[in-house]
């Protein structure tokens, strides 16, 4: 499945280690995106609209590789009253528009118990909240722990690190 990504992102002055560095710093080669959405600015991908009204859906950045298990790091913040994310595991479905992915996404969004959570876009939506864990029996019950400390508030005009680890049918969102 191709990484889906729609946050502005900063790239890691070098690849670490057994990872593979996906943004080359300078433009979007190997990235998929309207271009009136997405661009590079000083060395980070960002994503810019122009009021609520503007995009009629949610319209991403598809990386054109593909990826099983892994483990993804980024750098991020928003400004103003914005929304974002990154997709993994998610498929690009053009039937319900340009650009459009469906599938697991880590949330990036001005509310601080809705960024980090695992959300699911245009399938079961909320899958688990920050500070939450979940697990899903067999039987398909859900099984929700709060996890130990608050969740605090984050100032998203600050730069935060995401890790996203996705090893078979377990999700971890740092």
């Amino acid at each position: 499945m191709p990484l889906l990504i729609a946050a502005v992102f900063c790239s890691a002055t070098n690849a670490q280690d057994g990872f593979q560095q996906l943004f080359n710093g300078k433009d979007l080669t190997g990235w998929s995106g309207d271009p009136e959405l997405w661009s590079v600015e000083d060395g980070c991908i960002t994503g810019k609209t122009k009021g609520k009204d503007h995009l009629p859906y949610n319209k991403f950045l598809i990386w054109n590789g593909t990826a099983a298990d892994f483990e993804f790091r980024c750098e991020f913040r928003l400004e103003g009253d914005n929304n974002s994310g990154v997709q993994y595991r998610s498929r690009h479905d053009e039937s319900k528009g340009e650009f459009v992915c469906v599938g697991y996404q880590a949330d990036i969004h001005g509310n601080a118990e809705y960024t980090g959570m695992l959300y699911d876009e245009k399938g079961r939506g909320i899958l688990a909240k920050r500070g939450e864990k979940v697990v899903v029996g067999a039987d398909g019950k859900k099984t929700v722990t709060k996890l130990d400390g608050e969740v605090k508030p984050l100032d998203l005009t600050q730069w935060h690190e995401l890790t996203i680890i996705a090893r078979g049918n377990h999700l971890i969102h740092k």
